[in-house]
């Protein structure tokens, strides 16, 4: 009744679930102390009802106090007409009501002490509408007025297997999880039931969750922030339609790979190129998958493009620490499947590596004569190897990180439970020695009692093969690179026989090529040489200063890509048609004229910079000239990137494969072309905010010689 539980005591008056005293608004959103749940109802089936069970029922034991003004009591506990009528502060309140509600109940939650405030309400920014956008930002001062921390709006909630809270409003919410090391960070708060049955199957445990929704107030990475000092977490799993701060993302990638901890990230939203200055080639070829793709990859962040492969990945990391680019070792019954599985590894950058020596020797004496190779089929071995020995070979080689079984169905039930244990007492085995996480590959699926036998073993099993590799490379990504050093000081450059970097000039948009050749020239960029003249007669000075035949181009204020203006003469072998097509070009409105040698090279590169709202800068890099944007093939990596990490990406496209080729000629053309990037890198890094877009194309290069020829520098107002 009531009466005995006026006002809502905690069930347990000293702190519950483990909470502590720490001022932390999120140490307080994931164990508090007392939940107020505005909006809260006593008619089952609703959401408000929904909400008071999900956190009884899950075993919260500190103080719940629902609010709504038209009943006395939900569940047995007292209810609270307004948030004013609350006996006192709370740790968390959770904001169940319309987004008009919403507004005024977090700012008096706000003002009445609350640690924190979760607002599931929809009706904010994500409308795109001006009324929306007014909400979330009176949310977002609420926060900066009281205090408070606000999570959401437009969200579910949160979820702490590790202390048994519950604070949301979704399926997975009202179930019990069991703790495990998978934490989930998202932006969609819809997918945590999908992925807590995903995780049910595949039998891994839960940390936390969070459901950041349109985040007015706490984003992503404060989330991200407070589970890399998570002692319950091992594995970091961020679902994300963007992030707010590049940089802060690649120190927590830092920080938590310091800890042993794994992130996979699984990016929504693959968009068409976002231009931010589309007057830059680099710019119109560089989208926001592909600089999400650049990021991760450089802070050593697992990806993934489904759910699938997301909690695969997770049950793989809950199990054992899997290490970079893991070796797969893998044992079927048949030719096929060996090679269907070697061949899914190779496609997820995964290793299925010959056997050690040792291992072969005792693959000799116990089956003379068979020939053999990795992955092992038992088949061919005529029976004289069985599974328990094979997996005991993979299990003792020093080569092997991680062991698949390719299941092929027993026809006797003892028989599938065997198999079952003998995979559990090889995992347990591993575990001691090696610590190599062992995996079920079952195309064909599994009856529900052997499913529940490899569950109970610990072994995760898989249905589909892209997917399970797929997890596999997310969960043992290669580590990020040494952090780079930034550009060396103008004093150390001056020591080093060269001019300290140009200023930015105080004007905003696509600089001259003049000037842009320039401010790279002086960064260490190799740009051919050029000299201006402001009359035909001065054309033709340079032109004889030069050697024909040279290049005549026409400068326009204005105008950043001249060849379609018809602004370029290529081939100009001698006075008079340099006079005449300088006359010309005057004439067409060019300001001043530019001359360079008339260059030709082997290949065609395209070199520049691209700024990705939220990523940060990127050097982008690929085939050049006619062939930027007709293929497309272009590699980025983040500014911060060294020279080994540029070669390396470098080599992943078309133009790496051309200079890596047996055929192309002179070698280190390649690692050449990685100095000429980590200098535009330089630039990048040490430009300041103002640089909005480097273009270099065409980078010409001619054996080892590496030019380039044609510049555009866009700089931001």
């Amino acid at each position: 009744m009531t009466g005995a539980n006026t006002p809502n005591t905690p069930i347990n008056p000293i702190i519950p679930n483990g909470a502590t005293d720490s001022p932390s608004p999120l140490a307080r959103l994931f164990r508090p102390r007392s939940v107020a749940l505005v909006g809260a109802s006593a008619a089952p089936g609703k959401l408000g009802s929904r909400i008071v069970g999900n956190l009884i029922g899950n075993g919260f034991t500190g103080a719940v106090f629902p609010v709504n003004p038209s009943v006395a009591e939900i569940g047995g506990l007292r209810c609270y007409p307004s948030v004013e009528a609350l006996p006192g502060p709370v740790d968390v309140g959770y904001v169940l009501v319309p987004a008009d509600a919403a507004v005024k109940a977090t700012w008096s939650l706000g003002q009445a002490g609350a640690k924190t405030v979760i607002v599931a309400a929809a009706g904010f920014a994500e409308t795109g509408t001006d009324r929306g956008r007014a909400r979330q930002a009176s949310l977002a001062g609420a926060a900066a007025a009281t205090g408070t921390r606000v999570l959401g709006p437009n969200c579910n909630g949160i979820y702490n297997a590790t202390d048994g809270v519950s604070v949301g409003f979704n399926t997975a919410h009202g179930m019990a999880h069991p703790a495990g090391g998978m934490a989930l960070v998202s932006h969609s708060g819809a997918l945590f039931s999908t992925i807590m049955l995903r995780a049910r199957q595949l039998g891994v445990g839960l940390s936390k969750f969070a459901s950041v929704g349109n985040e007015a107030d706490l984003d992503v990475l404060d989330v991200l922030e407070y589970l890399t000092g998570d002692e319950a977490t091992r594995c970091i799993c961020l679902i994300v339609d963007s992030l707010p701060d590049g940089a802060r993302f690649a120190r927590l990638a830092r920080a938590a790979r310091e800890r042993g901890q794994r992130i996979v990230a699984l990016k929504l939203g693959a968009s068409a190129p976002g231009a931010s200055a589309a007057v830059a080639h680099s710019s119109r070829l560089a989208g926001r998958a592909e600089a999400y793709a650049a990021l991760f990859r450089h802070c050593g962040v697992g990806t993934v493009d489904t759910v699938e492969q997301l909690v695969g990945a997770a049950a793989l990391v809950d199990r054992a620490p899997v290490p970079p680019r893991p070796r797969l070792g893998v044992v079927t019954q048949s030719g096929g499947a060996s090679t269907i599985v070697a061949d899914a590894a190779s496609r997820h950058g995964l290793r299925v590596p010959e056997l050690s020596a040792a291992t072969l020797a005792r693959i000799g004496r116990l089956a003379p004569g068979t020939p053999v190779i990795h992955p092992i089929d038992l088949g061919a071995t005529g029976g004289r190897i069985d599974f328990p020995t094979a997996l005991g070979l993979l299990r003792d080689d020093e080569d092997v990180d991680v062991i698949a079984h390719y299941y092929h169905p027993m026809p006797a039930r003892e028989e599938r439970v065997t198999r079952a244990r003998q995979m559990a007492d090889s995992a347990a085995a591993g575990g001691q020695s090696h610590g190599q996480p062992h995996l079920l590959l079952a195309p064909g699926g599994l009856d529900d009692e052997e499913a529940g036998w490899y569950r109970q073993a610990g072994i995760a099993v898989y249905h589909d093969t892209d997917a399970c590799m797929a997890s596999l490379a997310a969960a043992g990504p290669p580590p990020p690179p040494a952090p780079q050093s930034t550009i060396p000081s103008p004093a150390s450059r001056q020591r080093a026989g060269r001019q300290p970097a140009t200023p930015l000039p105080q004007v905003s948009g696509p600089l001259d090529e003049v000037t842009s050749a320039r401010l790279l020239r002086d960064a260490g960029v190799p740009m051919a040489r050029s000299l201006t003249a402001g009359s035909a007669s001065a054309a033709v000075a340079a032109g004889r200063e030069l050697g024909w035949p040279v290049v005549l181009k026409g400068v326009v204020p204005g105008v950043a890509h001249k060849s379609g203006r018809g602004l370029v003469v290529t081939g100009i072998g001698g006075p008079a048609r340099c006079r005449a097509e300088a006359a010309r070009l005057l004439a067409a409105g060019a300001s001043r004229l530019l001359v360079q040698p008339h260059l030709d090279g082997d290949l065609e590169a395209l070199a520049g910079l691209v700024s990705e709202p939220h990523v940060g800068r990127l050097v982008v890099f690929g085939l050049g000239g006619v062939y930027a944007e007709a293929l497309a093939d272009t590699a980025m990596v983040p500014v911060d990137a060294g020279q080994e990490e540029i070669a390396a990406a470098l080599a992943t496209t078309r133009l790496g494969a051309i200079l890596r080729a047996p055929r192309w000629g002179p070698a280190g053309t390649l690692g050449r072309l990685a100095g000429v990037l980590g200098r535009l890198a330089a630039f990048g890094r040490a430009a300041g905010p103002r640089l909005e877009a480097v273009d270099v194309n065409p980078l010409l290069i001619r054996g080892q010689e590496i030019t380039g020829v044609d510049a555009l520098v866009v700089l931001r107002g």
